[in-house]
């Protein structure tokens, strides 16, 4: 018997099509490595330092450059950019979409995230669907935190104390490594 392995469509030709594009970004904390497949977001990842890059004339690459930039000097705080969504299902789907609505300043718990998603006791999953994240800042993930207000991970460069930075950022106070409630 012969089995046919050969795929059903020009590999060629899909490559070309899910070819990624990328630009670094050098901004207060960091460098930062946003890559595209066409016309949406696939990553937006902090790095250590910035990556070689052919040059790119992506729209989507410099509208997030714009944005990011933007956010970082203190005049955005909603973004609007086309997010890969359908690279994600399942859970890690439903908890990156409730962390993407959190607005700027405000914080949810681990445990407010898996009451949202139906999955009141599964905390520590959320955990693990939020630290994989492939859209830093745009879909903030930072502003996850414990049900006790304490910061718990940050799966980028610089960890804690880069999660530090971007809540102060948003002008939220932290001490001892909590989220101080703020007064009303």
């Amino acid at each position: 018997m012969t089995i046919d392995l050969r795929l059903p469509y020009d590999i060629e030709s899909k490559l070309i099509m899910t070819q990624i594009e990328a630009v670094n970004l050098k901004t207060s904390v960091g460098w930062w490595r946003i890559e595209a497949c066409e016309s949406e977001l696939t990553r937006i990842e902090l790095l250590t330092s910035p990556i070689s890059i052919t040059a790119s004339s992506n729209p989507v690459l410099k509208e997030a450059g714009r944005q990011l930039q933007a956010y970082f000097d203190g005049n955005l705080k909603v973004f609007s950019l086309p997010l890969a969504w359908s690279s994600l299902s399942g859970f890690r789907r439903d908890v990156l979409q409730v962390v993407a609505g959190i607005p700027f300043g405000e914080l949810l718990s681990y445990g407010d995230i898996a009451k949202l998603v139906g999955k009141p006791a599964s905390g520590q999953a959320v955990g693990a669907a939020v630290g994989s994240n492939p859209w830093l800042i745009v879909v903030p993930c930072h502003r996850v935190i414990g049900s006790d207000r304490k910061l718990h991970g940050f799966s980028a460069p610089g960890g804690l104390v880069t999660k530090t930075w971007l809540l102060q950022h948003e002008k939220q106070e932290i001490i001892g490594g909590k989220v101080s409630l703020k007064e009303s």
